[in-house]
């Protein structure tokens, strides 16, 4: 795998950048500064930016900026769910372009960050020069309970796990549970145990149609960046990752309708996206509609692949994508 990516360059700038409401947002910049100017949106919700994805970029060809999301990762405040819905996202991702003196950027999204680079080009289409989508997510309804309700055979017995977590009152579902415990009580304890159990079912929905070894282990929550009042421990990290997660799934992830409010923003645009075709997080025909949508789409089609990002084909075909943006550039 590591072959085909980049060697780990680090971050040459790190900083917050106040966005109102309480919220800071943390981002990194890595690469060229005379170079091609993109930013990554991380996926989730309730993710963060990782150097694993700057691999993907030619760091003499890239200038790369990440951000972790309003409560996200090690934007504070960690866990933050006030004032922090998808327009609130969009503006950030703008208010950050703005901040930096970019007149127009290239944006890659992966899953949920699929579903805001969506919507962040259809909001602001003069200042994307291109979009790269990696297995999208739409924000509907039948994604959000095929996840929470209705998982492949094979990921069964780990959601089972994570149900069995759960103190579901009568009538309640798993995720109207999940939001409750995650985002309006605070009993740590309990919150711990569901955080660690969502987090092995999310993984192996993640690695499907691969079978999940004994030995995969959660997503690690990102090193805190510390500052003087900032003491986030990794099970902090792991609760605020999951109630972000709650509070923006139990809302739909806050999309009016749907993820294209102005398909016609899309018509024009230079989109290529990259997708597994057996995706159990994100469905293949997610991608299918944004072609109808938008028929000058570029579709990468990979066989037998699921959402994961490492999977060789996935992380294959999305190298060599952004490659061709560095040729095309």
């Amino acid at each position: 795998m590591s072959s085909k990516l980049f060697p780990e360059v680090l971050a040459h700038r790190q900083d917050w950048l106040v966005v109102g409401e309480g919220h800071r947002i943390y981002y990194q910049i890595s690469g060229n500064p005379q170079g091609i100017p993109v930013v990554w949106l991380h996926g989730g919700p309730g993710s963060f930016s990782t150097a694993f994805h700057r691999r993907f970029l030619n760091p003499s060809k890239f200038w790369i900026i990440q951000f972790d999301q309003r409560g996200c990762g090690k934007s504070e405040p960690s866990g933050g769910i006030v004032a922090n819905q998808t327009h609130d996202l969009i503006s950030d991702i703008e208010r950050l372009r703005e901040n930096l003196g970019l007149a127009r950027w290239h944006v890659v999204g992966g899953s949920w960050g699929g579903a805001l680079g969506l919507i962040y080009a259809q909001a602001h289409p003069n200042v994307v020069s291109r979009v790269l989508l990696r297995s999208p997510f739409l924000c509907t309804q039948s994604e959000v309970e095929n996840y929470m309700e209705r998982p492949p055979e094979a990921c069964r017995e780990r959601w089972q796990s994570f149900k069995n977590q759960l103190p579901i009152a009568a009538g309640e579902s798993m995720l109207a549970c999940c939001h409750r415990v995650f985002c309006e009580e605070q009993d740590t304890a309990l919150q711990l145990r569901i955080a660690r159990a969502w987090a092995t079912y999310e993984s192996a929905m993640n690695l499907f149609p691969k079978a999940p070894s004994q030995s995969v282990q959660p997503p690690q929550p990102a090193k805190p960046y510390q500052t003087a009042d900032t003491h986030t421990t990794a099970d902090d990290a792991l609760i605020a990752r999951y109630r972000v997660h709650s509070h923006y799934l139990q809302h739909r992830c806050f999309v009016d309708g749907d993820v294209f409010a102005q398909p016609q923003m899309l018509r024009s645009l230079d989109l290529t996206i990259v997708h597994g075709e057996a995706d159990a997080l994100c469905p293949f025909k997610n991608s299918l509609t944004i072609e109808q949508m938008a028929p000058q789409t570029r579709l990468i089609r990979v066989a037998g692949s699921g959402h994961d990002l490492s999977d060789k084909g996935i992380l294959a075909a999305t190298f060599a994508e952004i490659e061709r943006w560095a040729v095309a550039s």
